[in-house]
């Protein structure tokens, strides 16, 4: 679920807008529509229930060979399913590839919608899974007849939109379910916003990320921390689906500590606790949250990243749409 608040358009401008360069991975945004059949409540996150639901409904609609799971599948490499939610491993992404996609949760969006209410989740689709927007449509519409939840919290899909330039808020019908068709849309090539001297990051939902093998908190963030969680993100995810991994290399961020700098507007722990059925087991998922500011010499060099990484996310749990933040100028504020 997403809005178009804190767009950087507003920011002052340090240096000229231009394209986005080649070596950062294809990616599309899409706004699914939805109708509330039943009562539908929400768990203090959503973005758990989302992934499961998808997941399932995914599984559904793409396995033909009905085992249990995808280990030792044939089709493992080509099933839609296990590309998107198993993500095989690919060249130069040991541990697996991250996921093709990122959900887009809004904290703020109401946890309890009464029946005939219309809401909506945006995602992220990366890579070849552009292509497979169609299944993902399918998969939403198998996921609404089981609903969230053990009491219900049905709905249906009503439609789909797909942004037409990357962080325009220009939106596209490309999937309308009375008529059931889906009509492509070949996305623009994105222009990345002129670089600004200072910028709000809005950490909207949970930060998790390492230093040294260790758990970042409130008190030990940085703005290196920042720009290498975003640098190994990107990096991930050009070796997995398109793009030019060695352009994100950590070894071309700056040293020089004064050559980006942190100011913490607001900044907190915020605790997250999830079940796994896979798992079978409670997962504490928790991370950051707050509003930080950036400014410095190398922020001109690091802005492309920072404002394409809006819709990576950064850390882990990004699949559950953990990670999540917003540019804004200094004069806005997320509170």
């Amino acid at each position: 679920m997403g809005d178009d608040e804190g767009r950087s358009g507003a920011m002052t401008p340090r240096a000229a807008a231009g394209h986005l360069p080649a070596a950062f991975p294809p990616l599309a945004r899409v706004r699914c529509w939805f109708e509330a059949r039943e009562l539908i409540r929400f768990p203090d996150y959503a973005g758990s229930a989302w992934r499961g639901l998808l997941g399932h409904g995914l599984r559904k609609t793409a396995c033909v060979t009905r085992q249990p799971t995808c280990a030792g599948c044939l089709l493992i490499q080509h099933c839609v399913y296990s590309t998107l939610f198993e993500s095989p491993d690919a060249a130069g992404t040991p541990g697996g590839s991250p996921h093709p996609f990122v959900l887009e949760i809004d904290p703020r969006a109401p946890r309890v919608l009464e029946p005939g209410t219309a809401f909506r989740l945006d995602l992220q689709v990366l890579g070849a899974a552009i292509q497979q927007v169609p299944y993902l449509i399918h998969s939403f519409g198998v996921a609404g007849t089981r609903g969230f939840g053990r009491t219900g919290g049905r709905f249906i899909l009503t439609a789909v939109e797909r942004e037409v330039t990357l962080g325009s808020e220009n939106w596209r019908t490309v999937y309308d379910a009375t008529l059931g068709r889906y009509d492509p849309l070949e996305n623009a090539a994105p222009v990345v916003p002129p670089a600004p001297r200072q910028v709000r990051l809005q950490l909207r939902t949970p930060w998790r990320l390492k230093r040294a093998g260790q758990r970042i908190g409130a008190r030990e963030l940085s703005a290196f921390d920042i720009a290498h969680a975003l640098y190994r993100r990107l990096r991930t995810l050009a070796a997995a689906h398109g793009g030019e991994p060695t352009h994100f290399d950590h070894r071309r961020l700056p040293s020089d500590p004064e050559a980006l700098r942190l100011t913490i507007d607001w900044l907190r722990w915020h605790d997250w606790t999830r079940y796994s059925s896979r798992q079978d087991a409670l997962m504490q998922l928790g991370g950051l949250i707050g509003e930080v500011i950036l400014d410095g010499p190398a922020l001109a060099d690091l802005w492309p990243a920072l404002w394409f990484g809006q819709w990576t996310h950064v850390g882990q749990g990004t699949a559950f749409g953990l990670g999540g933040y917003r540019l804004a100028s200094l004069q806005e504020s997320d509170r």
